[in-house]
């Protein structure tokens, strides 16, 4: 009789890891070990003959990615075959998969058909490099730099360049336009008027090469009008003269130009500038490009999640309510009622998701109005301490809640437990090894004082911005906004949120100060 692989699951998302283990059941295998997180599978695997590995990607501690990149590194587990799951999908997640060697990678939200398909596949070989498995990107590069918002490669568009030469001297004009003719297109001006219309056309140039002693309008004059219009004003001016006073270069220079070259011009080094100052307005055209795209897709997501969390609210609801209906009222068998159970826990926590992300964005707009009632600190607390225990299992941490048997605040259920489960959550992640996480809860006046003391300070560089939007430091998959939702969130509830550290002792102590009900 065949004997049956042995699959190991990591997620640290306990539905995740149900809902991969009931596909696997599906598919009649039965033998299934489950991590919450990287160390802990690494114990699965130094134990176990392990046949396949799938793992999220972010997790805390030793992420997947991590745990792929020890396994590809070490002789004993470097042929697993070893599937990544993730919410990712840019481009570049991929490729850093790729390169360390993942044998399949599945974004979420998946099938389970899916799934099915990509494990059978896997298990079907003992191993297989990566590069056959994933080939790599096939976009053109012109495809791929679109995608990114960005323009063409430098050295391609350096040789579509236009460099305009102004020069009252048509020698000058046909010495210049000869060394540069093979390289860029080139236009010309007689004089300071005609270089003004051109640089204003339809078709600017990239840049302009511009003489200083001009009759009518000279050269400073001419680059003072381009620098204060804001349709020419980002073109690149070369001062090209005879003009190589201190005095004649500064003042060009302080006009907006970005060099002066000398004439006779030497080729070489008027090459080697106009190259210099192409790339290097290029590179500010591409970044102005990519800050508006940012821009753009910062406010495009702001839309879409304003109206997809009113919108995902009631099909959440209809799962959650649907599912909890029939666990009460049907007599199903315990596989099913497992499933059931996994799909009513999913969607309350997705509908708690949208139903905080929400309230975040309200409190943004100055739209949110809580309303607080009488909360049991001590037993929201201790249920924040056990779920978060329970969560960080692989962690040898020791969490003690030190709190008086029902202090009473007057706060928001829901807010509150987001608040101490974000912050406590970064305490564990930080405390190192071995070591203990404090709660404390101490009445002062009328409020009480929640206290999470852990070794390992804070980074000095990011303590005056620590509760500012997407501060983060160190942590690969970190998003920057745990605690800044926290100081939102607990400032929401009439409260006060404080960071303080403790460089001898390597210490962080973060103090929540809520209402006291009287």
């Amino acid at each position: 009789m065949e004997q049956l692989p042995n699959i190991l699951i990591a997620d640290d998302y306990h539905q995740m890891r149900l809902a991969v283990q009931h596909v696997l059941n599906g598919m009649e295998l039965r033998n299934l070990h489950a991590a919450s997180q990287g160390l802990e599978a690494k114990r699965i695997l130094e134990s176990v003959p392990i046949s396949l590995i799938i793992a999220d990607w972010n997790m805390p501690g030793m992420s997947g990615f991590d745990l792929l990149c020890w396994c590809r590194n070490h002789p004993t587990y470097r042929d697993i075959p070893f599937m990544l799951l993730t919410a990712e999908s840019d481009r570049a997640c991929l490729s850093r998969a790729i390169e360390a060697g993942v044998s399949d990678y599945l974004v979420k939200p998946f099938t389970a058909a899916t799934l099915k398909a990509r494990v059978s596949k896997l298990l079907g070989r003992s191993s297989d490099p990566v590069r056959k498995t994933l080939p790599r990107p096939s976009l053109p590069v012109m495809a791929e730099v679109a995608v990114l918002g960005m323009a063409a490669p430098s050295e391609e568009r350096l040789a579509k360049a236009t460099v305009l030469i102004v020069d009252d001297v048509a020698t000058n004009i046909e010495v210049i336009a000869g060394i540069l003719k093979h390289e860029y297109a080139i236009k010309v001006a007689i004089n300071g008027r005609k270089a003004l219309e051109i640089a204003n056309g339809e078709s600017p140039p990239d840049i302009i090469l511009l003489d200083v002693m001009m009759p009518e309008l000279d050269g400073y004059e001419v680059c003072r009008q381009l620098k204060a219009n804001p349709a020419t004003a980002d073109i690149p001016v070369i001062f090209l003269t005879a003009r190589d006073q201190v005095d004649d270069v500064v003042d060009g220079l302080d006009l907006g130009a970005v060099d002066y070259v000398v004439k006779p011009a030497q080729p070489a080094i008027l090459k080697a500038r106009l190259r210099t100052h192409l790339r290097l307005s290029q590179a500010q055209l591409d970044l102005r490009r990519q800050n508006e795209v940012m821009g753009e897709n910062a406010r495009l997501r702001e839309d879409i999640e304003r109206i997809t969390h009113h919108d995902l609210k009631n099909p959440l609801s209809a799962i959650m309510h649907t599912s909890e209906l029939m666990l009460l009222e049907g007599e199903w068998p315990d596989e099913q009622r497992e499933r059931l159970a996994l799909l009513e826990g999913a969607s309350r926590q997705a509908l708690d998701l949208v139903t905080l992300s929400l309230t975040l964005y309200k409190i943004e707009q100055g739209q949110f109005q809580p309303e607080l009632r009488k909360l049991d600190l001590t037993r929201l607390l201790d249920a924040v301490v056990r779920e978060t225990q329970a969560q960080f299992a692989w962690k040898t941490v020791t969490v003690r809640l030190e709190a008086e048997p029902a202090a009473q605040v007057r706060g928001d259920q829901a807010l509150s437990r987001s608040v101490f489960a974000n912050l406590l959550k970064n305490a564990l992640e930080a405390a190192p090894t071995d070591s203990t996480v404090r709660v404390l809860v101490v009445r002062e006046h009328d409020r009480y004082r929640v206290e999470i003391h852990n070794h390992g300070a804070v980074p000095e560089q990011i303590r005056p911005r620590f509760f500012e939007k997407y501060v983060t430091h160190g942590k690969a998959d970190g998003t920057g906004l745990g605690s800044y939702s926290a100081k939102l969130l607990t400032e929401a509830q009439g409260g006060a949120i404080a960071l303080s550290c403790d460089d001898g002792q390597d210490t962080t102590c973060l103090t929540v100060s809520l209402q006291a009900s009287s």
